[in-house]
């Protein structure tokens, strides 16, 4: 699967979500806020949400191997 910002990807958490940001690796997606995990299974992404307040949420994809 090849993610591009903008894609939509259905996850086992949040349902349908909205690819707004995409990271080389954990580390720096963390350090940028993006700490929840959506369950989403992939062999090339992790697809984690970034926390904007009451109910809103972000996600970014992450690769899993550099």
């Amino acid at each position: 699967m090849e993610l591009q910002i903008g894609s939509t990807v259905q996850t086992p958490r949040f349902c349908t979500v909205k690819i707004e940001a995409l990271f080389n690796n954990v580390q720096t997606a963390n350090e940028c806020g993006f700490t929840e995990p959506t369950h989403f299974r992939d062999e090339d992404y992790f697809i984690w949400g970034k926390s904007l307040g009451n109910n809103r949420m972000i996600f970014a994809g992450i690769k899993r191997y550099e």
